[in-house]
């Protein structure tokens, strides 16, 4: 096996530092741009970054809230990661919370957390007004915008005022957060599970962070399509472009998310697969668009035989691609669930490289991630210096530095996830002589026969979503019996609109029939699926895009 050498990073022990340090470093350089409806960009340098982050921690030393739990309920903002840097220089912990949970789920994750500010954005008011009126432990409630009634203070107000009235700046000057102290609590996103309150502390964020630097190149522009009340979003889409130096796209609405790519142009894009199927359903039509399908098709083949992607296709793709959100985009970074091999396939034709990622929130978040120079489409990468793995029982496991500091006020729970010094990750998987990670399942989805046989269903998803009639495929354990072991192999399918458009519901189940007979032929007979389901509509899935399987 080839050895590269590490690439270059920066390793920080508390946001205070890093802060300091990446104004000094690289000051006027643009650091995060967003655009608002009007598609107009706005842009912080690497210097006013700090300024903002700065001047609301002294704001809230100024408020006697300096150490405080701040609950931030707010879309992707410049404000959203001025408020997240402020909490943390100022040693405080920002509870990161996601946006898209049910009203009633917010306000007990706000109470839960020990939130003593409201962080929140001008669409989430109203639930802020809420909880504040509702938990006694809320001290302040400050909008990342205005508050048409003007009960509450918008959080630029706030800090202008304490600012200026100077009454915090002796008490942030003295501030010097530990590096392992917590610096956020964020919900995992579980598909069977309730959310469970993960401590992440300063250093090992920035750890990590700095950990995915040392295999990874992006480019002069990472555009983010993530929100950042995700570790994911968060570490791997701002966190290591920042500490690089390179400026950063953040989308702020999916629904404009295309179009603020292409005033962008990015190098890289961060994303979860339904994301990157997207872009690759666009790739696809700007090639047609540009010339035939069937010629594109043809190359492509051609170019599989001489193991050269992107060889004979170049050219076209470049006039297809040209004043396009794809004219510059190098690399994508996935991670957060499974991508269809296939689309990474056409996307390295189309001469874009997609680099899986692995990772979990109690891992800060990442485990491994594919280099640049030595990728594999698919493995989900090497394992990160700071981090060790091993696998027990084909379970994934592993331990070191950006490991969390526990679920909060959870003791029983954070015990039970470790074994000794290693976190049980849940995932299923094994490492190839290369060290590359690859993932087969997730355990507690594991279907568990009669015989004692096991079988993943992630695996049976990946062969059913290879019917170009299939959009999403749930497989399943449905029981056949008393006892809980006997199940037989099922599968809930959402077909394609655009290819199941002429046909009847009988005619669709015909064909996924078919299709089943035929895998089936292949499979064990532990393995073969035995019922076929149709859904009318597409499944509820987790704020990263993971089917809840709990609904279904």
């Amino acid at each position: 096996m080839k050895q590269y050498p590490a690439k270059e990073t920066v390793y920080y022990d508390n946001f205070r530092d890093f802060l300091n340090d990446a104004a000094l470093r690289y000051g006027e350089s643009p650091a995060v741009t967003c655009y608002n409806r009007k598609r107009e960009a706005h842009t912080r340098s690497y210097r006013q970054l700090k300024e903002d982050a700065f001047a609301f921690g002294e704001a809230l030393c100024g408020a006697g809230l300096s150490g405080k739990h701040a609950a931030l309920i707010s879309e992707n903002s410049q404000e959203w990661l001025t408020a997240w840097f402020g909490v943390a220089a100022s040693g405080g912990v920002t509870v990161c919370i996601d946006i898209e949970h049910r009203d009633e789920t917010i306000i007990a994750m706000a109470a839960q957390a020990d939130a003593e500010i409201l962080i929140v954005s001008p669409s989430m008011l109203f639930l802020g007004r809420r909880i504040a009126a509702e938990n006694s432990n809320i001290k302040k409630l400050l909008v990342t915008g205005s508050d048409p009634d003007g009960q509450f203070e918008a959080m630029a107000q706030f800090t202008q005022r304490l600012v200026e009235e100077g009454s915090g700046r002796e008490a942030m000057k003295l501030c010097r957060p530990k590096k392992e102290q917590t610096a956020a609590i964020v919900y995992t996103s579980g598909t069977t599970s309730t959310a469970k309150p993960v401590m992440l502390s300063q250093h090992g964020i920035l750890r990590n962070a700095g950990d995915s630097l040392t295999l990874l190149d992006s480019g002069k522009k990472v555009f983010n399509t993530l929100p950042l009340y995700h570790t994911y979003g968060f570490t791997c889409g701002v966190l290591c472009a920042l500490i690089r130096g390179i400026e950063v796209g953040l989308s702020c609405d999916l629904k404009r998310m295309i179009q603020e790519m292409t005033y962008f142009k990015p190098n890289t894009v961060v994303a979860v697969p339904l994301i990157i199927e997207a872009i690759h359903k666009l790739a696809w039509s700007y090639i047609k668009n540009s010339c035939s399908g069937d010629a594109a098709d043809r190359l492509m083949k051609l170019e599989n035989f001489l193991g050269r992607p992107n060889r004979l296709m170049k050219e076209k793709v470049k006039k297809a691609f040209a004043d396009t959100c794809l004219k510059d985009l190098e690399y994508i970074l996935s991670g957060g669930a499974h991508l269809s091999e296939k689309v990474a396939q056409d996307l390295e034709h189309f001469g874009i490289v997609v680099l899986q990622g692995y990772g979990i929130t109690e891992c800060s978040p990442s485990i491994s991630v594919n280099r640049n120079e030595d990728y594999r489409l698919d493995s989900v990468g090497l394992v990160l210096p700071s981090y060790e793995v091993r696998i027990v029982d084909d379970e994934i496991q592993v331990r070191g530095v950006p490991l969390m500091n526990g679920y909060y006020k959870q003791p029983e729970l954070t015990a039970q996830s470790y074994d000794g010094e290693w976190f049980k990750t849940g995932d299923l998987g094994y490492l190839d002589k290369q060290g590359h990670v690859h993932i087969t399942g997730r355990k507690k989805n594991l279907i568990v026969m009669k015989n004692g046989k096991k079988v993943a269903v992630e695996e049976m998803e990946e062969e059913m979503k290879k019917l170009p009639l299939v959009k999403e495929a749930m497989v399943y354990g449905a029981k056949s019996g008393i006892s809980e072991d006997d199940v037989k192999i099922a599968v809930m399918v959402y077909p394609d609109q655009e290819a199941a458009k002429d046909m009847t519901s009988y005619e669709i189940l015909e064909q996924l029939q078919e299709y089943v007979d035929r895998l089936n032929a292949q499979l064990p007979t532990y393995k073969q699926i035995q019922m076929v389901n149709i859904r009318d509509t597409e499944f509820e899935r987790t704020s990263s895009n993971k089917i809840k399987r709990q609904l279904v």
